[in-house]
């Protein structure tokens, strides 16, 4: 993943100012690390190295730039948890920003089209639950959802690694939400057949994810 620009306020450079940029390879770890929060508030499971955008055209790559800027911007002085933790809970909060503004005046999927605006518009816990699958419940914990977001790195490394026709059917089933059938016809199998592929290989990819030394079950070291 191509690195965003690192400017300061107004333009002004941080550059010797945060202890991040001392330590650019934990930086980097926590760049990629809210770049899989934003995408997971943004499209739920559905991981991509592709760049795509919500409604109204923001893309992952915008909000990224505007939460790393508010992470190096952050008053290390009132600093209560470590930068892992704080990282998750500002990008969190900058990708439901999006997903707020992304939605507004958008109406309901099953609104009758005599259905006032005013109360057909769809909420936004509601688009994020339903459209996204990135429930809000489950973010009440920085650190972990951290840990949660390395080991989905290690995780699409391994998938990356699967030959054909495995790494299609996990891809699709697993990440973008298409039904055994769409799969079979891609990759000319019944679905039964899918189905089957799909469950020994998501087995393979967990015991192989599990036992990859990049495969955290802590939070990393350093404050």
């Amino acid at each position: 993943m191509n690195e965003p620009a690192i400017p300061g306020p107004a333009g002004t450079s941080l550059v010797g100012q945060h202890p991040l940029l001392a330590d650019r390879t934990r930086l980097n770890r926590i760049l990629s690390n809210m770049d899989i929060t934003i995408q997971r508030t943004l499209h739920g499971q559905r991981l991509s190295d592709e760049e795509r955008v919500v409604h109204g055209g923001t893309s992952s790559k915008d909000v990224l730039q505007k939460a790393l800027l508010e992470l190096l911007s952050y008053d290390q002085s009132k600093l209560a948890t470590s930068w892992e933790a704080l990282s998750v809970t500002i990008a969190r909060r900058r990708a439901i920003d999006a997903v707020r503004e992304s939605t507004k005046g958008r109406r309901a999927a099953d609104a009758a089209a005599d259905d006032p605006d005013e109360i057909t518009v769809v909420s936004f816990d509601l688009f994020l639950d339903e459209h996204t699958g990135a429930e809000i419940s489950a973010w009440g914990d920085p650190e972990q959802a951290f840990i949660h977001n390395e080991q989905q790195k290690v995780l699409r490394r391994v998938i990356r690694e699967l030959p054909e026709p495995s790494r299609t059917i996990v891809n699709a089933l697993h990440y973008m939400g298409q039904s055994r059938v769409d799969v079979g016809r891609q990759v000319n199998l019944t679905p039964q057949r899918v189905g089957q592929i799909y469950a020994k290989t998501l087995r393979e990819v967990l015991e192989k994810a599990r036992n990859d030394p990049d495969f955290p079950t802590d939070m990393p070291e350093g404050g």
